[in-house]
């Protein structure tokens, strides 16, 4: 009984088979210009007569090249990361790329051990945005200094020496939301729901909020600003819940770090019953699908998700395919626009 009929076929079975190099066999099917495409053709049916599949890992030796970008996001049920990752696979499927994604769950130890795992040739780039335990960047400076190209998003604290970062202007988007509400002659305090203190982005936003109340001066009230401590949505819901059932008086409107806190705040406000707009006004961040599709459309700062995604992957490719991140490498980082999309929950 022959043994090689219980075995996974290789690359030599296909030569075998024709009666050709093995060589030639490995350039027809990385179609290479250098073989007629008569060969190509026999060898492409020959392969898949014999159910051949060309080892990734042999080729990736051999090339060098994975066509797989690394990406790490801090947490799954997050819509933002979501759209951001579309935005990649979308620009990577575009240029015969495929994305592996990673989720640190919002944990230092994990985003390393993800960092570690993908820099061992897995992948030829890594696009990440950083969990709020971030405390150090030694980890992926040291993965630049290897020679592996690398793009963070969002959560831009510090700045990592030779990768490219990509963000929006966390400070001015709230700025200009909470002006909106400001502005209202029916509103005269202003509440804050955001994320963990740890964060990057839910800071500057905070800081957009306060520069605005100044700005406009309304007076700020410490019991109306609310930091969510909580990582997972049912429980972030139950922390809204406990804040706004406490306060003595609802303040006529508030302005939330992200469309999840936002749609819990609306949710909690409608279960007290405080109607919204009418009696409370409510902004989020993001400007995600899901806002549109409630009763009451969310007021949302749109945050371009997919085109950052896009962005990341397009500045990651130039760097694995060109050398340079950008056009004249002048820059380190990327800024994209944000707007107000004014809705129902407000008025």
């Amino acid at each position: 009984m022959d043994d090689r009929k219980n075995t996974v076929p290789r690359l030599e079975d296909v030569a075998r088979a024709l009666r050709i190099s093995i060589s030639t066999v490995s350039r027809s099917l990385s179609n290479s210009p250098r073989v007629k495409p008569e060969t190509k053709k026999k060898v492409f049916e020959k392969a898949k007569e014999l159910g051949y599949v060309p080892n990734q890992i042999a080729k990736s030796l051999i090339s060098g090249k994975t066509s797989v970008i690394g990406v790490i996001i801090p947490r799954y049920d997050e819509p933002f990361f979501i759209e951001v990752c579309r935005g990649i696979d979308h620009h990577a499927r575009k240029n015969k790329y495929r994305i592996l994604i990673s989720s640190s769950r919002n944990s230092f130890k994990y985003e390393k051990e993800n960092i570690f795992a993908f820099e061992r040739g897995i992948v030829d780039g890594v696009i990440i945005s950083l969990t709020h335990e971030t405390n150090s960047l030694n980890h992926l400076q040291e993965v630049v200094n290897r020679g592996i190209p690398l793009v963070v998003f969002d959560n831009v604290d510090e700045k990592i020496k030779d990768a490219v970062h990509v963000k929006i202007d966390d400070a001015k988007a709230a700025y200009s939301a909470v002006t909106f509400l400001a502005k209202k002659k029916a509103i005269n305090s202003i509440g804050f729901i955001g994320g963990t203190v740890l964060k990057s982005v839910f800071n500057m936003r905070f800081d957009g909020y306060i520069n605005a109340l100044k700005k406009h001066e309304i007076q700020l009230n410490e019991k109306y600003i609310l930091n969510c401590k909580s990582l997972h949505q049912e429980h972030e819901f139950y922390e809204i819940h406990n804040f706004i059932s406490k306060l003595k008086v609802v303040p006529d409107a508030f302005f939330c770090t992200t469309d999840s806190y936002a749609i819990l705040c609306i949710k909690v406000l409608s279960q007290l019953g405080y109607k919204v707009p009418n009696r409370v006004q409510v902004i989020g961040f993001g400007n995600l699908h899901f806002g549109h599709m409630l009763d009451t459309e969310l007021t949302s700062v749109a945050q371009p998700s997919f085109t950052m995604g896009e962005k990341a992957a397009e500045l990651l490719l130039s760097k694995i395919k060109k050398g340079s991140y950008l056009p004249n490498d002048n820059t380190d980082e990327v800024i994209l626009p944000t707007k107000l999309i004014v809705r129902n929950t407000t008025k």
